[in-house]
């Protein structure tokens, strides 16, 4: 039975071994306790990541309840949870942070998802350990780990317009207390499908291809175990090399505004993390994370879409260093959590100018630096006030400075306090009910204080500090093993939310970050599975959301923009025979709000959509495990999906392919 946990309490991420279960939280950013009250958490095992047969980790949030995909302008694929900003949601990787640093940003579009073991969502307010930015809520990505004998899990599709996408990984024990997990993933796209071309004027395309959307990805993976009675070590490290091109944003207009005629040469990640657990004593448990990340990135800007003049190039280099600390005590009812989290980031950029429109024309600006620190720490405590009732409380400090600016003003430090506190009752065999509040704050990150992007933003360092209180109220019902429920009514009143403003610039319309007063958020999530009969199980999401922002100083209230107003997901997952398991899913998505390049605010259409998933289990090879044939439709009926203004999701697509399964 494929699995989506929902959780108030503790996540308890389990991780897979080639479709085993084992019971190691050495990677578990935020650990698990049964005694640990936690806000609402959504966990997708391996089983039920590859019943959604994704390309890339981003296909897996187009159905994830209280949860959006969009493309922004820059061609990354990001996570909002329950309508926060992009950069509001954090993304981990084996326990470290896998953005950016100078951007907050991270590509979820270009990772393979064969190297995934499982993924956890967090709503609400964030545990402590989590560190800072966590303001909306986190993506907690779990790469396999290693079993206890020799395995291989592989799979390969090829689709519309070019898409292939492959991946590979083994298991390697290496003697009693060693394993070794290796593996490679491929993504490749010649273009992505227009489902409507009106939604995008400007492209200049004759066809449904999407001019310059076409991508090469390439990842490695490897990752090394070991084990020895109280002490657990793992160390893994992910390369990414990626070239690509990015869609303009095709409802610009070329003479009056300033769309991003964009490709990535080059595009390149490096992650090592490090994850320790020491069993110090019977009551005290020490678990340590480092992680070291490279990366770099070369932006070519062209002056129109025909892609055959430069412009502009932007090279980007970042060098990122962070650590974790996490102590747990637990004694008796009561346990105790002290956490620290430090990471330093420097960016240095070069930009680069062309008057003749060719590469070894370009003539380079002085290199500029930035270097952003962020620190946190702080404690939680759980107590068991009887069997029915728990509760977490727990505050932190937050800490931001940016000891250098480039050609920018000095910034000064900031610092922020927060708070979490949960109460878990369990109301009878059947249900619980959770409550939590929270405040997360979220420092701006580099980007958004200096950077230009190549001329299309103005730089605003006076940006402070976003702020926001987290509140959510969980039921979670559980009559029988064939039927769930659970609802969440929840909210978030932010402070200071980073927005963007139409500047006009001589002829052209430019952009700048600044803060609002903020807003009010406030939404109700229920999801409820059913087993009709023992193959046919049923799944039913409802997302229903609105807020608006407080009041400016001028008296007038910004749109809270790309939030629809309601997400329903519907599924059935029908295991026909032995061998083939249908899947069926519709998904209707709300109309929103956003902000045209004029100034103007538009309303984006409604969009229902349809997609079909087919697993054929062929054939069995005894030494490796068994062949299926797969078989993915998303949006069957080419529905018109516009998430932001001029960058529409794909269109009609499909792909066809294999997966080797271990025993």
């Amino acid at each position: 039975m494929k699995r989506i946990l929902l959780t108030s309490m503790a996540l308890a991420t389990p991780q897979v071994v080639f479709a085993q279960e084992v019971s190691s939280d050495i990677i578990v950013t935020a650990s698990r306790d049964p005694q640990r009250v936690r806000s609402p958490a959504i966990i997708l095992d391996r089983e039920a990541i590859d019943d959604r047969a994704p390309a890339a980790i981003a296909d897996l949030f187009r159905s994830v309840t209280g949860v959006s995909l969009r493309v922004n302008s820059r061609g990354e694929s990001v996570v909002r949870v329950r309508g926060a900003e992009e950069r509001q949601t954090t993304v981990f990787l084996d326990g470290a942070p896998l953005a950016t640093p100078w951007d907050g940003r991270v590509d979820l579009a270009l990772l393979p998802t064969g190297l995934i073991g499982s993924v956890g969502i967090v709503k609400g307010a964030s545990p402590i350990e989590y560190g800072t930015n966590a303001v909306g809520g986190v993506v907690d990505l779990h790469t396999i780990t290693a079993g206890n004998r020799f395995g291989i899990q592989a799979e390969a599709q090829a689709g519309t317009y070019g898409t292939v996408n492959a991946s590979a990984l083994t298991s390697l024990p290496v003697g009693e207390n060693f394993s070794l997990v290796a593996g490679f993933g491929l993504l490749e796209r010649g273009a992505e499908r227009i489902a409507d071309p009106q939604s995008v004027p400007f492209d200049p395309s004759t066809s449904r291809r999407r001019t310059n959307t076409d991508l090469s990805a390439r990842s490695l993976f490897v990752a090394s175990g070991y084990e020895a009675g109280p002490l657990e070590l793992r160390i893994s490290l992910l390369n990414s090399d990626v070239e690509r091109g990015i869609a303009a944003q095709g409802d610009l207009n070329p003479t009056l505004s300033a769309p991003r005629f964009w490709r990535y040469p080059d595009w390149h990640l490096t992650q090592l993390t490090s994850a320790l657990r020491w069993q110090v004593s019977d009551v005290a448990t020490l678990r340590l994370t480092g992680w070291r990340q490279w990366f770099d990135q070369t932006i070519d800007a062209y002056r129109d879409a025909t892609y055959t003049a430069l412009r502009n190039r932007e090279d980007g280099s970042d060098r990122t260093l962070g650590a974790r600390a996490v102590l747990t005590i637990g004694t008796g009812a009561t346990t105790l959590r002290l956490s620290g989290n430090a990471q330093t980031s420097t960016h240095v950029q070069i930009d680069s100018r062309t008057t003749t429109g060719q590469a070894l024309d370009y003539i380079a600006s002085p290199a500029l630096a930035y270097r952003q620190r962020l620190f946190s720490g702080g404690g939680e405590v759980d107590h068991k006030f009887s069997d029915i009732l728990k509760a977490t409380i727990g505050v932190s400090v937050d800490h931001a400075e940016t000891p250098l600016t480039g050609d920018k003003p000095a910034q000064p430090s900031a610092t922020s306090l927060g708070f979490l506190s949960a109460l878990r009752w369990t109301a009878s065999p059947t249900l619980d009910v959770t409550a939590s509040l929270g405040r997360r704050n979220r420092f701006p990150s580099p980007r958004e204080l200096f950077g230009e992007a190549l001329g299309r933003f103005l730089p605003n360092p006076d940006l402070k500090p976003e702020r926001a209180l987290l509140g959510d109220l969980t039921f979670a019902w559980q009559p029988s093993d064939t039927f769930d429920i659970s609802s969440t009514a929840w909210f978030s009143d932010a402070d200071a939310t980073v927005a963007q403003r139409i500047v006009r610039v001589g002829t052209i319309n430019r952009r700048q970050r600044f803060n609002t007063r903020g807003s009010l958020s406030y939404g109700l999530e229920t999801t409820a599975t059913a087993n009709l009969t023992t193959d046919l199980r049923a799944e039913l999401s409802v997302v229903l959301q609105d807020g608006q922002s407080k009041r400016e100083r001028n008296g007038m209230r910004q749109l809270l923009l790309q939030r629809p107003g309601r997400q329903i997901t519907a599924a059935l997952d029908w295991n026909a025979t032995e061998a083939l398991d249908l899947r069926a899913e519709v998904q209707n998505v709300g109309s929103a709000t956003d902000l045209a390049d004029s100034g103007a605010f538009v309303r984006l259409p409604r969009a229902t959509s349809l997609n079909f998933r087919a697993f054929w289990k062929f054939a069995e090879i005894k030494a490796l495990g068994k062949l299926t044939f797969t078989a993915s439709l998303d949006n069957a009926t080419d529905a018109l999906i516009l998430p932001q203004l001029g960058l529409p999701a794909p269109g009609r697509t499909f792909r066809i392919g294999v997966r080797l399964t271990p025993k």
